[in-house]
């Protein structure tokens, strides 16, 4: 690993040297020391785990090969970018990991953040995950973690809103997370890795975002512009974990979404190269999409737990947790009453709701 810096006079004569055709630039990052630079990063991986993994991607590659040949022949379009689907844009906004080797926990979160968007169909929603939650109750630290302990945690566990555990850059036990915690946990049902360009790109136009890895060199701290390509002069800094929101087969990129804030690169986002070997991105790792546990629009089940919120003078509002999400009523005096009678009499209560919204109240008594 390198311990030299950059200038960005020095980046932008080596772009020139090797006709590289990106923009350098004075970045969040560029006058931090080495030691911090690297604090950037995060994705712990020994040697003998890189080639593990570079083994197992070509492996997937192979049975994807396989595959596509007796697949039916679909294309992925030219071009994809979640940021600006069918108009729409899908992707969280861009967020900073700060002095802590926090990217895998940073990468995860926004790539779930976006899928869940994606599968509710509604861009716009309020979907903000706790870095902090992922990492610190995850078992990871600023240390760093690996590629897909993320991915691990979201399955098995689950991650909770940011304002549960709102993230610092330094390590934090997870006793910071909120009481409630287990009630506001939002989890993936799966993840799949995808090794060739064809899966890739099929993947990220019809699923979302996927979780990659990358090697980062002293170069990439300076970017601010265009399509990222490696100068040969630049030095290894360490292994990253990014968000890849899309690509672009004209201008030969994937595009993607970083967590070092938007004061770098290009609003923190930036296009890389594609089959660059020292980057590692496709070579070694593979991307990963996810399948989030996005409950229905609509529905019915058996709540857990019911609560009522009376403002005296004001308005009654009703909640019942059910389907992992919280809907609520408006209710008058009278209706509470009749409600809080049935409903505590009963051995079992079921909730329809229409969004947040609870449309009818079930109550079940055994006899």
């Amino acid at each position: 690993m390198s311990n030299q810096i950059l200038s960005v006079a020095e980046v932008t004569d080596m772009i020139a040297a090797e006709g590289l055709g990106w923009e350098a630039g004075t970045t969040s990052l560029s006058n931090l020391s080495a030691e911090e630079q690297r604090r950037r990063l995060g994705v712990l991986a020994s040697d003998a785990e890189l080639a593990a993994m570079e083994q197992a991607t070509q492996a997937r590659a192979q049975a994807e090969i396989e595959a596509f040949k007796l697949a039916a022949p679909v294309g992925a379009p030219a071009a994809w970018d979640w940021r600006s689907a069918a108009g729409q844009n899908y992707v969280t906004p861009v967020k900073d990991q700060g002095n802590c080797g926090s990217c895998v926990a940073f990468g995860t979160c926004a790539t779930v953040e976006a899928n869940i968007r994606i599968k509710a169909k509604k861009p716009s929603m309020a979907v903000d995950l706790s870095e902090a939650f992922l990492l610190f109750c995850g078992g990871g630290s600023c240390n760093g973690w690996g590629l897909t302990a993320g991915l691990d945690y979201a399955k098995a566990t689950g991650v909770t809103d940011e304002a549960c555990f709102p993230y610092q850059d330094h390590n934090m036990p997870c006793g910071n997370r909120c009481s409630d915690w287990a009630s506001r946990l939002k989890k993936i049902l799966s993840y799949a890795g995808r090794a060739t360009m064809d899966a890739r790109k099929a993947a990220l136009s019809t699923i979302g975002p996927c979780v990659a890895g990358m090697a980062v060199y002293n170069d990439f701290f300076n970017y601010k512009s265009g399509i990222y390509v490696k100068a040969s002069a630049a030095s290894l800094a360490g292994y990253h974990c990014i968000c890849v929101v899309g690509y672009d087969d004209n201008q030969q990129c994937w595009i993607v979404k970083n967590s070092w804030g938007t004061g770098w690169g290009d609003g923190g986002f930036v296009k890389i190269r594609y089959n660059q070997a020292d980057l590692l991105i496709d070579t070694s790792w593979q991307f990963y999409s996810v399948d989030p546990d996005v409950q229905p629009e609509k529905g019915c089940a058996d709540a857990s737990h019911i609560l009522v919120d009376k403002n005296f003078g004001g308005s009654i509002v009703l909640w019942a947790y059910v389907n992992a999400a919280w809907r609520h009523k408006v209710v008058t005096d009278v209706e509470l009453a009749g409600i809080a009678q049935e409903v505590f009499a009963a051995n079992r209560v079921t909730v329809c709701y229409d969004n947040d919204l609870i449309t009818l109240i079930r109550a079940w008594k055994q006899f």
